[in-house]
């Protein structure tokens, strides 16, 4: 049998069925195929549109009948050797048919990794699925296969299981502050979000000088309009191979900031607004840095409040920086003065004036070493809040 004339001409490449993404870093919560047809399909298209039977098929290509009906029928894989001997018969190029059976083998064991997944959808439970879908990490709140799904995706781990022995793997490497009980899993959504986000933040190469060199800046700002630091800090910081990400804490993770190592040139500061202060938020700052500055790369602090004391000399080291940072030892003999007598409060706001910081940083000192009531001075304070995820865009 020879082949019609038209055969000579390459037939419309079938792609996938319509409904099926595969567009290259496509969002993989909007990656939902409803069905995807075995490469057979089309080939059985392909050959009714040629005029060319199975058997001749099988002639030309030197495959057997049944393995061309195999294939027709989505039992046998279709395989590159096949792909090319298909291309010279039909003239549908080898890519599409590899495409086309991959697409199918695919779909097949996500089918059968849903089964799988089904079984530990209650994972989900120890996750704050509320808040979860008010960031956009999930789609809604359900407890269902795609979002127990799209979040193994989120921390780039193939199943519970795995996660679950990547975190206790961490933990020694974890260094948290604490006095209370905090949720392990929004603290390790929280962190996992906070790096995400700060790997795609443009920085320069770490270096410990430029950072230090930065520090006289950084404090300044402490005097500038809260809502200027959302943006100018990050900047700043970016400069030195520091990358700045502001992200409100979940519930119950207790949070005020956390230091984690990306790369060898590139550390992730995550800042909170828990308190919403900023004599705590100032702090928090340079307490990070002194992290950065003081110690390993291979640990990840999480703070939840920095201004208190902690047993643990890392925490102790962080805080004497930011202290120092804040009312340097050349200004230690005009404080000392103004704790004995912080009133009346013009009293702090020259001083303050005189440091070169916020009024409010040098109220949450007094608080803090007992000269002020933590009931006094708040009207120096300013406030600083972050937009909430579910109120962007």
């Amino acid at each position: 049998m020879t082949l019609p004339p038209h055969a000579t001409q390459p037939p419309h490449h079938p792609g996938p069925k319509r409904g099926t993404s595969m567009t290259p870093g496509a969002d993989p919560l909007e990656y939902a195929p409803q069905s995807v047809s075995p490469p057979g399909e089309t080939l059985k298209e392909t050959l009714d549109e040629l005029g060319v039977s199975q058997a001749d098929l099988a002639r030309r290509t030197g495959l057997s009948t049944k393995h061309i009906n195999q294939i027709v029928q989505g039992t046998a894989v279709l395989s590159p050797e096949t792909a090319l001997l298909l291309e010279r018969v039909t003239q549908v190029p080898a890519t599409v048919w590899n495409t086309l059976e991959a697409a199918w083998r695919t779909q097949q064991l996500r089918e059968e990794e849903d089964q799988a997944l089904s079984a530990q959808v209650d994972w989900l439970d120890r996750f704050p699925l509320a808040e979860l879908s008010a960031r956009r990490i999930l789609p809604d709140r359900r407890k269902t296969v795609a979002n127990l799904r799209a979040l193994l995706e989120f921390f780039a781990v193939a199943s519970p299981e795995v996660a679950e022995e990547l975190w206790q793997g961490y933990r020694p490497a974890f260094r948290r502050s604490t006095v209370t009980s905090p949720d392990e899993y929004a603290t390790a959504v929280w962190l996992r979000s906070a790096e995400r986000e700060a790997r795609e933040m443009e920085c320069t190469p770490y270096q410990r000088e430029a950072l230090q060199d930065l520090l006289p800046q950084l404090r300044a700002l402490s005097l500038e309009e809260p809502h200027t630091w959302p943006e100018k800090l990050p900047a700043l910081c970016a400069q030195a191979g520091v990358a700045v990400i502001f992200s409100p804490a979940f519930k119950k993770t207790h949070l005020s900031g956390a230091t984690r190592w990306l790369t060898p040139d590139k550390v992730m500061i995550a800042l909170t607004d828990r308190y919403k202060k900023d004599d705590r938020f100032w702090f928090t700052v340079f307490h990070e840095i002194g992290h950065v500055l003081l110690h390993g790369k291979r640990l990840t602090f999480l703070d939840e409040n920095p201004l208190d004391g902690d047993a643990d000399p890392a925490e102790e080291e962080a805080n004497t920086f930011a202290a120092n940072v804040l009312i340097p030892p050349q200004d230690l003999p005009a404080y000392e003065a103004l704790r004995r007598r912080p009133k009346p409060f013009t009293n702090i706001e020259r001083f303050a004036a005189q440091a070169g910081i916020s009024p409010g940083i040098v109220v949450g000192r007094l608080q803090h070493d007992g000269a002020l009531h933590w009931k006094e001075g708040h009207g120096l304070k300013r406030g600083f809040e972050l937009p909430q995820p579910s109120d962007k865009a």
